[in-house]
């Protein structure tokens, strides 16, 4: 079956597309409507090394090649399973995601907060940001390291509005419409299938019905007619003679004017 002859199989069964492109449509609708989108906020920051690590008065943001093997132990020590359950306790919904931001060659950690509120993505941003620096903090003085030669955090950006994530949205709703879609397809293909075959049976049916001979009725068996045998008049004889003449004059008489008058 080619394409032609599925589409004009599926317009035959329209009765059945139709009405399952509606619900499909409508389960898309509703999947949509239920699922709620997300909210997103982000922050960079930026590691700025100690001043006993840079010459007196030196520019800080031109020391900074050093610090990305720094700035991936953070990302780790942050993005931690233990340290996330505890910024997300009572926040159901909320994804976290900490990198470092290869596209740069500076030590720069990113973090990105999706929540299914504002608030909620707002609040648990906040919380990781402030995490950042109690962590750094935290492992430089497990080193003992000197204050003076420690690293610091530096906020360079953190969203003050959410971003909208249609996102799953979109995914889930187009796979509930698309399910539903190929659905109807299906059976519509199916149950137009079976019609066919069905017909085609029928019609095999009343041809071979039609081209069947149908039974010659025996000729009955012609009579040869018999010939008659011609009738025998019997002879005429003179007794017979007599009286055929004595009949007619007996006619001629009472039929003669004269024969009446006497």
């Amino acid at each position: 079956m080619n394409f032609v002859d599925t589409l004009r199989g599926l317009w035959r069964r329209w009765y059945i597309v139709l009405p399952g492109a509606l619900i499909a449509a409508s389960l898309a609708f509703g999947a949509w409507s239920v699922i709620p989108p997300g909210y997103e906020r982000s922050s960079t920051q930026l590691l700025i090394p100690g001043a006993a690590s840079m010459p007196e008065d030196a520019n800080p943001y031109l020391f900074l090649g050093g610090l990305a093997p720094a700035a991936d132990v953070l990302v780790r020590a942050v993005g931690a399973e233990n340290v996330v359950n505890e910024v997300t306790a009572g926040r159901s919904g909320v994804q976290v995601e900490i990198t470092r931001d290869t596209a740069t060659a500076g030590p720069v950690i990113v973090i990105v907060v999706t929540a299914a509120t504002d608030a909620a993505a707002e609040e648990v941003l906040g919380l990781l940001v402030e995490r950042t620096e109690t962590v750094l903090a935290d492992l430089q003085q497990t080193e003992n390291i000197a204050k003076r030669n420690r690293v610091t955090v530096l906020p360079i950006t953190v969203d003050s509005q959410s971003i909208l994530q249609q996102r799953n949205r979109f995914i889930i709703a187009g796979a509930v419409g698309l399910a539903g879609l190929a659905l109807t397809l299906v059976v519509a293909g199916l149950i137009d299938g079976y019609r066919q075959r069905n017909r085609g049976e029928e019609l095999d049916t009343v041809t071979e019905g039609a081209t069947e001979p149908s039974p010659t009725p025996e000729a009955p068996e012609a009579e040869t007619p018999r010939s008659r045998a011609p009738k025998r008049t019997a002879p005429a004889t003179v007794f017979d003679q007599t009286d055929d003449a004595d009949d007619d004059a007996t006619e001629a008489a009472a039929s003669s004017p004269v024969h009446s008058a006497r």
